[in-house]
């Protein structure tokens, strides 16, 4: 076949033609992530930003501290509290597994109405 061919160039043409159609889909496509891509990573920049801002904000923009009073407790209310303290930890275990099972009697109950 010779190159003169008239058909042969009408398809080197179509098919150059569909390449550059394809070049510039590609590019609208790269241009588009490239869009997409900056946006995703401005975000976290932006979060970042206002985070630092509202911290430094909270440094300028401070309620003067209250005075602490150290109030005193009476023997009985200290008495209270060390029972409490040395008691408590190991009745949580019992008093869980106890509300554990009246709460299921309740639903229990309720579902059979």
């Amino acid at each position: 076949m010779a190159r003169t061919d008239p058909s042969l160039d009408e398809q080197i043409a179509e098919v150059e033609g569909r390449l550059a159609d394809h070049r510039a889909q590609l590019r609208l496509i790269a241009a588009e992530a490239r869009s997409r891509i900056s946006v995703t990573k401005s975000m976290p920049v932006a979060m970042l930003a206002a985070l630092a801002v509202g911290f430094a904000a909270s440094r300028f923009v401070r309620k003067p501290a209250r005075p602490v009073v150290a109030r005193q407790r009476s023997r009985s209310a200290r008495m209270f509290g060390a029972l409490a303290a040395a008691l408590l930890p190991p009745l949580m275990r019992p008093l869980q597994h106890l509300a554990t099972e009246w709460i299921a009697q309740r639903l229990h109950r309720g579902a059979a109405r």
